[in-house]
């Protein structure tokens, strides 16, 4: 069924089986079963929260004001199938990245060697911490 460029609300895809919402002929995304999905490029306003989990497939995460706030047993950076099969909780766990180099403009930086976690000064000073 087309929608037309003046379409706003709900549309029902029976061939995926999902509800589409549309705003000005534009899809902005879909209800199903078992997913909620936001069209990529969509302006989320106000409070978004999922209760389950959130996960972003291309693109970046970018905050632009405001705090981020992460509750949760660890926050891990980097691909999670290169960590160990054990894992700590209540900590920061780092992927083996690569050495900094030069300086970090405004501010500085902290990431894995491998052996040793490294920090880096606004200056460009790199140094082992602890």
């Amino acid at each position: 069924m087309a929608v037309s460029p003046t379409h706003n609300g709900w549309r029902w895809d029976q061939a995926n089986s999902r509800l589409d919402f549309y705003y000005r002929g534009t899809r902005g995304g879909h209800l199903s079963a078992s997913a909620f999905s936001i069209v990529p490029a969509t302006t989320v306003t106000g409070l978004l929260t999922a209760s389950a989990a959130l996960t972003i497939t291309t693109g970046d995460l970018t905050v632009t004001a405001g705090t981020v706030a992460v509750v949760a047993a660890n926050i891990k950076l980097g691909a999670p199938a290169a960590f160990a099969t054990t894992q700590p909780t209540s900590a920061v766990i780092f992927k083996q990245g690569t050495e900094f180099a030069g300086a970090i403009a405004t501010g500085g930086g902290i990431m894995s060697s491998g052996t040793v976690l490294r920090k880096v000064i606004a200056d460009g000073t790199v140094s082992n911490v602890g």
